[in-house]
Order: structure tokens, then C-alpha cells, then sequence
């Protein structure tokens, strides 16, 4: 879902293009009968699931196909679904991220109004009122909502914990101490895999905030504080301290986000910080593995809302500018069915279809719904609730302090100087 920009994603993007998974090559005119959906890596159990919404769709309407155009997710996010939108064969609908992201959509007309499309359809039945409110650009729905994705917990291996006589942290300071008891284990504490930046990012993005305050945070990630103020510089040295003591697997900088999955899921790392999506990995790469959840802990006088959460609605945008929007509402009509409901929640994921919230979730995909509802405050991840060019400073930032190369001072410094010149 994410990443930064990187010389061989640039080069991917534009000289390979994107890949076709299912259905048949089309225009995007109106005569073509080719409905495109532009995502990143449905993964092999969504790309099932897809592959079912997508028959039982053209069993109702057999002169109609739906192409998916794939594209790797660090990509995606970046250069790849601009550079689809402003091609010369743009998709008819295309997944994106609740928040800055959908609103920019919106002020560049790639987004339609939703409203008399879920009004005059069965969408209206199939989601509570309430599911499009956080889809919203100037007031009105442009987001079909797939799902409210929890974008960071901290998973553990829960036989690791038993066995080291771990229990569950709810401070820092006892997060601190399990660290100490893995590494005299001679295991990892963390499994990050944070080649794209977005990882740490993610995880570390959530631990700023709730030091130096919601409210500080966000005027950091818009520009109205400087990005090396001295409560973020402050913040960012829980990031060395983690460095300094050896609880990061070294190669975290230098490994992909699936590939901090692996490690974990290998014994290589008691603690995996990642959001939501991995109970569907997990289900498919690791189903023995006996794994857990817990929000991060509380920073003892930190300045936000010690039970926030860090996380984001994502969704489906209609394309303003296609030719087929009837169609593809008939397509997420099926899409969002309570049949193709049933098989998303069997495949690890949770709609904010009302069937999904009455069916039988996966016990931790449930406790994860709940989390999103408690009542904490919810914190936008840096690269899907904020400026990109801002966001990428952020997460640089935090990869060079993780990887010991430079000092918070000096990180924060450097990432306001390249702000200053954009």
C-alpha cells in the first residue's frame, strides 16, 4: 500500500507499465465493454476473491469484463495511479486512501460524487449511512469503503512471550523491558522491513504523535511547525534509543516490507509492528503460527491521547472522467454483495458492509474492528493522511536515525533543510 519514491519504481512505472490479471485488454471509450480497476497487489487470497466478484458479475452481464490493472504496491502509491490517471487509457475506477489523497483526487476531477449513485442503487442497502462519512471530499462521498484498515499494532509471537515470561505491555517502559528480556535471548525485538520507508514510517509516525500531541503532529505534517522542532527532535530519540540497544533487526533498512514479514513469521523476531492486512498474510504464509496483537503502549507523559489508534479508511474511487460509471457501480454492486462479503471475511479482511459486521470475523480481524471503534483518537499515517514530498521527508528522517547513520538533531535538520527548497 505504500512506499517512496525509488529510481527502479520510477522506471517500472513508465518502461514496464502495469500488469492485467484478469479479463481482457480494452479502451477506456464507451464502446469497449472493459470495465479497469486500477490496485496495488490484491495478495493471492484477494486475488481469489477478486477473481470471484469478477465471474459472478459477468454471469449477470456476459457481454461485460472487468480488467484489473495490477501494479506493485510501493508504486502504486507513488507514481503508478497518477501516472494511470493521466495516461491515455485511464482505469474506470481505481483503489485509494481515505483522507489528503481522495481530496486531492476530487480538486483534480478524477473523483465522482457518489451521492445519487449510492442513492439510486443497492449500495445504499448494503453499507450503514455512516460507512461513506470518512470518504468524503468537500462534503459530498467519492470512497467506497472496503475497509478502515488498522496501519499499525504491534504483532507478537505469542510462544516467544509465554516462554520468555513476557506479558502483554501496556507502557513503554514495560515494552522496554520485554525488548531487554528478547535480546538477552539473543533474538530481535523488532522485525521491520523498511527498504520503502513506509514501514517505520507507519509504526514510528504513530510514536511521535502520541509524544508530542495529535495536534502538534499534524501541524508538523502540514507545515505550519517546522519539521526539527525541538518536541519532534525529542521524540525521534526513542527511535535512537531503540538503535542504540540493538532491538531492530539490522537489516531493517535494507529489506522490503514483506520480507520483515518473513522474518518474523520465521522465529527471526518475537514483535512484527504492521497494520491489519497481515491476519490475511498470516493466514496463507504462516496459518500454524500462533501470533498476537496489542496497540502501542503509553508514553509516560506524552503529550497525546495515550490510546490512539493509527489508522485509515481505504476504498474504491469512480473515475469522474469515464465513460462507464453506470456499469462499474453495477460492478460494485456485486463487488460489495453479501456472497463476495462472505468470501473477503474468509480471506482474512473486514468490509463495512453491514453482512460483514453481523458475519464471523477472524477473532483478531474482530478485536481490530473494534480497536478502529473504541474511541481513541484516530492518528493519519505520514504517507496516506499527508503531503507525499512531506511524508517522505518524515520517513527518511526516521531511517537514517534507526540505522544509526545520523543523530535526530542532525536527521530533522537535514529533512527541514530539503522541505525548505520544495
Amino acid at each position: 500500500m505504500r512506499g517512496r519514491n525509488k529510481v527502479i519504481g520510477i522506471l517500472a512505472a513508465f518502461l514496464l507499465g502495469v500488469t492485467a490479471l484478469s479479463g481482457c485488454g480494452g479502451g477506456s471509450d464507451a464502446t469497449d465493454k472493459v470495465i479497469r480497476i486500477g490496485l496495488p497487489s490484491p495478495g493471492e487470497a484477494g486475488q481469489k476473491v477478486w477473481d470471484a466478484a469478477i465471474a459472478k458479475f459477468k454471469e449477470a452481464n456476459p457481454e461485460w469484463d472487468v480488467q484489473l490493472i495490477i501494479q506493485d504496491d510501493d508504486i502504486y502509491s507513488t507514481v503508478g495511479l497518477q501516472g494511470l490517471l493521466t495516461g491515455g487509457n485511464p482505469p474506470d475506477a481505481y483503489f485509494e486512501w481515505a483522507g489528503a489523497r481522495t481530496v486531492q483526487r476530487d480538486a483534480d476531477g478524477f473523483a465522482a460524487d457518489l451521492t445519487d449513485l449510492i442513492a439510486n442503487s443497492s449500495l445504499k442497502d448494503l453499507f450503514p449511512e455512516s460507512a461513506f462519512n470518512s470518504g468524503k471530499a468537500n462534503g459530498k462521498p467519492v470512497l467506497l469503503p472496503t475497509g478502515s484498515d488498522v496501519t499499525n499494532v504491534i504483532w507478537y509471537d505469542v510462544d516467544t512471550f509465554k516462554k520468555l515470561g513476557i506479558n502483554v505491555p501496556t507502557t513503554w517502559d514495560e515494552l522496554m523491558s520485554a525488548c531487554a528480556k528478547i535480546k538477552a535471548a539473543k533474538e530481535n525485538c523488532f522485525s521491520i522491513g523498511n527498504k520503502d520507508y513506509w514501514v517505520a514510517g507507519n509504526f514510528f509516525g504513530h510514536v511521535y504523535s502520541r509524544i508530542v500531541g495529535e495536534e502538534t503532529y499534524h501541524k508538523i505534517m502540514t507545515r505550519e511547525v517546522p519539521m526539527n522542532s525541538p518536541e519532534l527532535v525529542k521524540a525521534y530519540e526513542v527511535v535512537a534509543g531503540l538503535q542504540k540497544n540493538g532491538y531492530i533487526n539490522q537489516s531493517a533498512n535494507s529489506i522490503a516490507d514483506n520480507e520483515g514479514y518473513t522474518l518474523f513469521f520465521k522465529g527471526g523476531a518475537a514483535t512484527l509492528p504492521i497494520g491489519s492486512w497481515l491476519v490475511g498474510i498470516a493466514a496463507t504464509e504462516a496459518p500454524k503460527k500462533n501470533i498476537d496483537w496489542f496497540n502501542l503502549p503509553a508514553f509516560s507523559g506524552g503529550a497525546g491521547d495515550q490510546k490512539s489508534v493509527l489508522g485509515v479508511t481505504t476504498g474504491y474511487v469512480i473515475n469522474a472522467k469515464s465513460k462507464k460509471i453506470d456499469e462499474t457501480v453495477k460492478f460494485f454492486e456485486t463487488f460489495f454483495s453479501d456472497a463476495i462479503t462472505a468470501e473477503w471475511v474468509k480471506a482474512g479482511s473486514a468490509p463495512l458492509t453491514k453482512s460483514a459486521a453481523s458475519g464471523n470475523l477472524n477473532p483478531l480481524q474482530k478485536r481490530l474492528v473494534d480497536l478502529m471503534t473504541s474511541g481513541g483518537t484516530i492518528v493519519a499515517p505520514p504517507d496516506t493522511g499527508y503531503d507525499l514530498k512531506v511524508a517522505d521527508a518524515l520517513n527518511v528522517a526516521t531511517s537514517e536515525v534507526m540505522g544509526g547513520v545520523k543523530t535526530p538533531q542532525q536527521a530533522l535538520d537535514d529533512a527541514e533543510a530539503k522541505l525548505g527548497k520544495s
